[in-house]
Parts: C-alpha cells; structure tokens; sequence
C-alpha cells in the first residue's frame, strides 16, 4: 500500500477515507492503477464530505427561506410587500396577478416605498397607483430576477383546488443534455439564484443527478422552458399603467 499512498496527497483532509477505498479496492482484487487510485480519491473524499457536521443536513434539507420583496397587483394599484413565505402570503391575499419579486427584506420595502411615495395611496400603507416610473421598475426588476414562481396563488388559481397540488406544467424532452447547478443555471439564463431553488423547493424542475462536489444539477432547458412560459403568460396580461400618458 505504501507506493499507492505515495501517490496520493497526505495533506488532503480525506486520506484517512482514501487510504481506507484503496485497502478495500485492494482486498477486492481491483487492479490499483492510475485510474483506480483517481476512483479512490473521489470516493474517499465523497466520504469525508459525508462525515462533517450537518453535511446531510445541509444535501437533503428543503432550501433556507429567503426574504423577498414583492409586487402584486389587486384591482387598479399595485402591492409593494416583503415575505420569507410568499405562497403562503399569496395565499391570504389573492392578487390578480404577481409581477415581479427581488430579494430583500424590511430594509428593502422601505426603500422602495419612499422610492414611489409620491404615487402612494395613503401615507402608510402598501398600495401605489400604476405610475409609469414604477411600472418601469417592474419591468426592470423582472428582467434581473427573473419570473416569480407560477405556483405561487392568485386570483385566477381560485376554484381549482390545492395550487400545490395541480398538475406541474409538462417539461419537454431535453435534446442538448446540458445541465448545471441552480447558480450555474442563473448564471446561464441572467436569473436570481432564489428562482431556479423555488422552482427546484416546489418540483417545478427534477435534479437530473448531482455534479463532482455532490450538488444536484437540472437541465438548462427545463429552466429555459419555464421562463419561456411565464413571458408567454406576461405578454397576455396587462400591467395596469401600459397605456398611460
């Protein structure tokens, strides 16, 4: 074993769990060469990543809720709210449709409410008219984070049961095989990570395996067709304000 070990690196946090995949590669009568000490590697050092405090914790638990900001429209005006739970918050508030989100908290809402108050309806509250500056903001805030997660319930979801538990939208067959982590698939696609993780949290999107360090990876043409389907959506509705002078 000692040549072997040689040729693997002392200083890696896993050569106890390296060691231990080739004495047992050995025992089996595997033929250590370059290529199964590479195997060796990577399964030891699978296992270390597995033995860290929280590690399965951190690979199987749902994703840590991040706070949002929201835009909503009900009726004529436009909602500007913050939530760590937004189906649950659409839930209680029915809008008519949800126009765009970004990630950001109370801080955040703040901001944006003194942003557009001089199109707010009362001086405290939540609601804005359809101003051609916020409906711009909108848009803009769309474009960089990308679709809010269609699952989330609105109006239109009423009488149809459950939102969670109607039909997922059909994905087509991947034909390129490309696939990519829900960071890379951002990266790719110009999105907030926290889109593509919602997609993932709510079964929009299946892992279709996982990558060298053991994170789950979808396909990049899953991701395309569900921002495809949302802007297809988006270009029926009417964002209250479009036509105004």
């Amino acid at each position: 074993m000692a040549p072997l070990l040689a040729m693997v690196d002392t200083e890696d946090p896993a050569f106890k769990q390296i060691a231990a995949a080739l004495q047992s590669m050995k025992v089996a009568g595997v033929e250590l060469d370059e290529a199964a000490i590479a195997i060796a590697v990577k399964l030891g050092q699978q296992q270390h990543r597995d033995s860290l405090p929280g590690s399965w914790h951190k690979r199987h638990s749902a994703p840590e809720r991040q706070s949002i900001v929201y835009y909503i429209r009900r009726a004529e005006l436009i909602k500007i709210g913050t939530t760590t739970s937004p189906f649950q918050r659409c839930s209680s508030l029915r809008p008519d449709a949800i126009l765009a989100f970004e990630p950001g908290g109370l801080d955040l809402e703040a901001n944006r409410h003194r942003q557009f108050a001089w199109c707010r309806v009362a001086k405290r509250g939540e609601y804005f008219r359809p101003s051609p500056g916020l409906i711009a903001h909108i848009e803009a805030t769309l474009a960089e984070h990308g679709p809010p997660d269609p699952l989330w319930p609105t109006v239109s979801t009423l009488g149809q049961g459950s939102v969670r538990t109607r039909r997922r939208p059909e994905l087509p067959e991947p034909t390129s095989g490309e696939m990519a982590t829900a960071s890379e698939g951002a990266k790719i696609l110009g999105m907030n990570k926290s889109t593509v993780v919602g997609w993932a949290h709510r079964g929009l999107i299946q892992p279709a395996g996982e990558n060298e360090k053991g994170y789950p990876i979808y396909y990049v043409e899953h991701m395309k067709f569900l921002i495809e389907r949302h802007r297809r959506w988006m270009n029926h509705k009417e964002l209250p304000g479009d036509h105004a002078a």
